[in-house]
């Protein structure tokens, strides 16, 4: 990426500003889908540092020293360099953006669009945002650019660095009850008339993580019952305080040939708490009618994002937080 071309984008932008041209699919789904949901169903109050945030915070004087040092070190990258060159260089790229400084322009756009983004006098963002916390994950999510995994991939897909880009979508983390992912589309069947879901206690990274043990699965069609598939074994749930979490919204789905999922990083403002999972203990596994009622309400929200999106199939993730 050229590390001098801002875009010239804003330091930061609210959901209604969100376009194709400024963020990733993650923040501008998320942007269209607020309005059109019904009002039981909440999406997280969010704002977004588009694409070319990083360019402007590095040309920026708060880190005029800092460009020309990363410059040097991603000059000695070339096509022909090994893997094993190229993860010294990177480990020297991601030292370097460690080093940044919170640009003062970008810290009192945060926070504007923070408060502009606030229903009903309720700044939940506003809140939360802690600078130190916040800076340190931003430069984690940009620093994850400058990994051996996004440059193999893009190789391979014959793409240049220079195609990439990364915006960061700043969203409130609310503490969990369970997490879910549905598809409404059944993938195993390909029955497009049944919805698939699987759910954890907690915090979502057991389902979509490589932790041990199985998710609580179900299949509902529209107007029947939930049908479970297989009950929880996973041992371990994941539990964090109402906070910002900061995630990366690559442009990598929208270039050709390069799969982007997975290889970059987003950043919780608060470390996860883990803790042993005692599943005898659950409402979901011990209450049948409990079960029921909430696999129930889950399917209807897939079924409403799906309506959202004129009828196209939705893989959507998602919690029950834990005021229920």
């Amino acid at each position: 990426m050229n590390l001098t071309d801002d875009l010239k984008c804003s330091w930061c932008v609210r959901p209604d500003e969100m376009n194709r041209t400024s963020v990733g699919s993650k923040s501008l789904n998320l942007a269209l889908l607020r309005p059109k949901l019904p009002s039981e169903i909440y999406t997280p109050q969010a704002v977004a540092l588009p694409y070319g945030t990083m360019q402007k915070s590095l040309t920026d004087d708060a880190n005029k020293e800092v460009l020309p040092m990363l410059q040097k070190v991603l000059n000695r990258l070339q096509p022909q360099t090994s893997n094993e060159d190229a993860q010294v260089i990177f480990e020297e790229a991601q030292q370097i953006i460690e080093s940044m400084r919170f640009p003062q322009q970008l810290r009192d756009a945060m926070r504007k669009a923070m408060a502009e983004v606030a229903t009903d006098g309720e700044e939940r963002l506003t809140k939360l945002f802690h600078e130190r916390d916040a800076w340190a994950a931003v430069k984690g999510v940009w620093s994850s650019l400058f990994a051996l995994r996004p440059w193999v991939s893009l190789a391979k897909a014959g793409r240049s660095f220079h195609d990439l880009n990364m915006a960061v979508l700043v969203q409130e983390l609310v503490e969990a009850k369970y997490a879910f992912v549905l598809h409404t589309i059944n993938p195993f069947t390909k029955d497009k008339e049944e919805l698939y879901g699987e759910l954890v206690a907690g915090r979502g990274e057991t389902l979509v993580g490589n932790f041990p043990g199985r998710a609580l699965s179900f299949a509902m069609r529209k107007g029947g019952e939930p049908r479970v598939i297989s009950f929880p074994s996973k041992s371990v749930a994941l539990h964090t305080q109402h906070c910002l979490i900061f995630r990366s919204d690559s442009n990598g789905e929208d270039l050709e040939g390069f799969a982007g999922a997975g290889l970059f990083e987003s950043v919780c403002a608060e470390e996860d708490k883990e803790g042993f999972q005692r599943l005898h203990r659950l409402n979901v596994i011990t209450d049948r009618d409990y079960r029921m009622q909430l696999l129930k309400r889950i399917a209807e929200v897939g079924w409403a994002t799906e309506k959202a999106f004129d009828g196209a199939p939705q893989d959507i993730e998602g919690c029950v937080d834990v005021t229920e």
